[in-house]
């Protein structure tokens, strides 16, 4: 009887590690947009972070796109950018991707491809 437990013990302990392993997480899905002027890449959702990178006027960026098929934001820093006039202050942020180099940018300088 003994053995038989100490069999099933070490059954069920495998078959625990093997219910432990999971398939890998899905890629988040991304889109092609483009830059309505130029704009700076930076490290966070801040205009107060190291500028990554200056994108230029109508450059590819890939954004991640939320679970209902719209375009990431982030809420950061108040920022005057891409046709505000210097009056509204939009703190809308996009994480983008761009020549390899990921950063955010200012939401509304983005359109889609």
């Amino acid at each position: 009887m003994r053995k038989h437990l100490i069999k099933a013990g070490i059954g069920a302990a495998a078959v625990s590690s093997l219910l432990m392993v999971s398939a890998p997480a899905a890629s988040a899905a991304t889109h092609t947009f483009y830059t309505t002027e130029s704009v700076r890449l930076r490290a966070k959702p801040t205009t107060h972070s190291t500028a990554l990178a200056l994108l230029p006027k109508g450059a590819n960026v890939k954004a991640q796109m939320d679970k209902y098929g719209g375009i990431e934001w982030y809420t950061g820093s108040k920022h005057n950018a891409c046709g505000s006039k210097g009056y509204i202050h939009d703190a809308t942020w996009s994480k983008v991707t761009y020549k390899g180099i990921t950063g955010y940018t200012a939401f509304p300088c983005l359109l889609p491809r």
